[in-house]
């Protein structure tokens, strides 16, 4: 589907949305109602975390001969709100650090800043958000090496009340990806291969069942256009219906479930269509929380032969308070990495398996004190990308909102 075919269709939906019934204004969450601190117009929340305190068994992630050293990861950052007339502005400023004992080369500074003004006029709520990430950080499952990896997006919209309970919000936006150039993961430059810009046009439908639960229907179509892979070059359309629940509901958290259309432009390389998914929720039982994860969708390999994989990964997490500040957790993962090759080649699955175990000491709502010990492993067919280790340390944070 051409994008101009995508756009035509979406305003028509949005259009029709519009004339089926009276609008109600939109509301913009007050500042006093978000923020924890005040400074003159601006209320803000501070929170900071201090992660991975001990060791790294494995560093490199490395089949043969793993490297061990003692590691650190320091993160703190705030979220801001003001009011602008009708409209409010919000913000998000993150600064993270990492530290490496022995093996000084992978110590690293990140930043991550987002942007964001809702401005209702009547009916609508006209909006726009920059978002600038500069990390090292590891991507996905995928990706060893800790390269630098900077993105940027910009994106805006608006959403329209349609009568009183349902909503349609149409927008755009435009993503870049780009990878340090000096920076590869065996022999291949992450540049090279990932470096792309990304166009996506999205129409969602959301309909509010009750005060607690939304129904959403949202359609995706984006255009990925890399800038020296040009085989990687795609077209994809995401149609997923869902369900949002607040915080406060029996089940909290979002469900999405639907199709996903990947089209190559190369005809070497394979097209994808089936089940998408994005499942976040939880469920809090007295003293028990139990919150699982699921997602499928399509991700962009390194590989040169394998351009693209379909990732299905499953998570449960337990947490189990013991007394009113105590608390123990356990957490499994595992994902499958269907590797989608160019023709005549024979495609492959990669798995990894995460497994954690853990325990804490809470002060209040927004502060903990806590020890894990995770053990992640990959198994792959292909020499050298298998690897286990275990990651051992020490957790704080202050200002995150514990569950």
């Amino acid at each position: 589907m051409s994008r101009h075919t995508f756009a035509r269709a979406a305003l028509v939906i949005a259009w029709v949305a519009l004339g089926s019934g009276m609008a109600a204004a939109q509301e913009v969450a007050a500042p006093e109602e978000l923020g924890r601190y005040r400074l003159g117009p601006i209320r803000f929340t501070p929170a900071v975390t201090l992660t991975q305190i001990g060791v790294d068994t494995n560093v490199f992630n490395q089949q043969v001969d793993p490297q061990q050293d003692f590691t650190a990861q320091f993160g703190p950052k705030v979220n801001v709100w003001m009011r602008l007339g009708r409209g409010l502005v919000s913000g998000e400023a993150g600064l993270d650090y990492f530290y490496f004992q022995d093996y000084d080369s992978q110590r690293s500074f990140g930043t991550n800043e987002r942007l964001r003004i809702d401005y209702p006029v009547g009916r609508f709520t006209p909006f726009g958000e920059l978002i600038y990430v500069s990390t090292r950080q590891r991507q996905g499952f995928e990706i060893d090496a800790r390269a630098r990896r900077n993105e940027f997006v910009g994106s805006g919209g608006v959403d329209v009340r349609v009568g009183g309970r349902t909503t349609v919000r149409t927008f755009g936006g435009h993503e870049a990806y780009r990878f340090k150039s000096e920076d590869t993961l065996v022999g291949t430059s992450l540049s090279t291969e990932l470096d792309r810009d990304t166009d996506k046009f999205t129409v969602a439908v959301r309909r509010e069942l009750t005060p607690l639960t939304t129904f959403v229907v949202s359609a995706e179509q984006r255009w990925d256009r890399f800038l020296h892979s040009p085989v990687r070059d795609a077209d994809g359309l995401r149609i997923t219906p869902g369900f949002e629940f607040k915080t406060f509901a029996l089940i909290d958290g979002s469900a999405y479930v639907g199709y996903r259309h990947f089209e190559t432009l190369s005809p070497a390389v394979p097209d994808y269509t089936g089940p998408a998914a994005s499942v976040d929720l939880g469920y809090t039982l007295r003293a028990t929380r139990l919150s699982g994860k699921v997602n499928r969708d399509v991700t962009y390999s390194f590989d040169e032969i394998e351009p693209y994989y379909v990732q299905t990964d499953a998570s449960l997490t337990v947490v189990q308070r013991v007394t009113t500040h105590w608390d123990v957790k356990a957490n499994v993962l595992h994902a499958l990495l269907d590797y989608q090759a160019v023709a005549l080649t024979t495609a492959r699955t990669d798995r990894v398996w995460q497994y954690s175990v853990g325990g804490g000491f809470r002060l209040g709502d927004t502060a903990r004190f806590g020890v894990d010990a995770v053990h992640v492993s990959r198994e792959s067919q292909v020499p050298g990308r298998a690897y286990d280790g275990w990651r051992i340390g020490g957790t704080i944070e202050y200002g995150v909102k514990q569950r």
